[in-house]
């Protein structure tokens, strides 16, 4: 079971190279994490997007990118994709929601089932091993439906990275279900479908969730607490403002991905610096 960024990167470091279609690569950060990759030797990149304002952001000397003048990068990476000339998909200096409409495309994209989900994962200082966050960028309405096929996504997934068993959390203010917190009562219906399949409790709050001691504390019989895996958030916005706010002030190394499609998209915020989008890098070649 991977652990931390520095074991993923011994995982990706022992398989061959992929190609990666980076569409908009217009964006010196991006070419200073893509350039870190492809000098490991764990990619090779093409890059889309306007060729002359790319290649003035590339140093002086690197030859090694291929690069293809493009008006729509995201649509004509995504065909570099289909034609079976790259492996996965990367989003630059574009917007998710433009990106998105490209992949979800039913004749021209990357479908494969209904659903996309984006995980973002986390190493902290303060806890054992990686903790995966779901959905904080791409599923804006969680229903009981959209969550079991996050965790089907999730579970197929982590079990490249080794886990067997992932323990996921319904994350909610309480532990209790109650009318007031309608997140409650989607997480008893999401726990009551899956628990014979799944390692899954809900709701749960965080504290409970990482903390085998505060679970004591408040009385409550958990299997996972202090051995959580995914925190399954209430919504979008509480998803990204962890993320957001663990990078920022928590001392914490962030990476994303979006699993759900026929190939592997490493998704970036465009304020991310060049060790995050690096980091997404690594989890997009698992």
């Amino acid at each position: 079971m991977i652990s931390s960024f520095n074991e993923l990167h011994q995982l990706v470091k022992g398989s061959a190279p992929k190609r990666v279609a980076l569409a908009a690569a217009e964006d010196p950060v991006l070419i200073q994490a893509a350039m870190r990759a492809q000098e490991e030797g764990l990619a090779r990149f093409v890059l889309f997007g306007g060729s002359r304002k790319i290649e003035s952001l590339i140093p002086p000397g690197v030859t090694s990118f291929e690069i293809i003048d493009s008006q729509n990068p995201a649509v004509d990476a995504i065909k570099y994709i289909r034609a079976n000339k790259a492996d996965l998909l990367m989003k630059g200096k574009i917007q998710t929601g433009d990106l998105l409409r490209a992949i979800l495309d039913r004749d021209m994209g990357l479908r494969q089932g209904e659903l996309l989900n984006h995980i973002a994962v986390i190493e902290s200082p303060h806890y054992h091993k990686l903790l995966f966050i779901s959905d904080g960028g791409i599923n804006l309405h969680l229903d009981e439906n959209v969550y079991r096929q996050m965790v089907a996504n999730i579970t197929h997934y982590l079990k490249l990275l080794g886990f067997e068993r992932p323990h996921f959390g319904m994350m909610t203010l309480v532990e209790t279900v109650s009318e007031k917190i309608p997140e409650t009562i989607i997480a008893q219906k999401v726990v009551e479908a899956l628990s014979k399949t799944v390692s899954i409790e809900g709701p749960i709050a965080p504290d409970v969730a990482l903390s085998r001691e505060a679970a004591i504390k408040k009385g409550l019989d958990s299997e996972i607490a202090g051995e959580i895996d995914v925190f399954l958030m209430p919504n979008t916005t509480a998803a990204n403002h962890l993320v957001k706010g663990l990078s920022a002030l928590g001392g914490c190394k962030v990476g994303g991905v979006i699993v759900g499609a026929s190939v592997p998209v490493i998704l970036l915020s465009r304020a991310d610096d060049a060790e995050t989008k690096y980091r997404s890098i690594l989890l997009g070649l698992v």
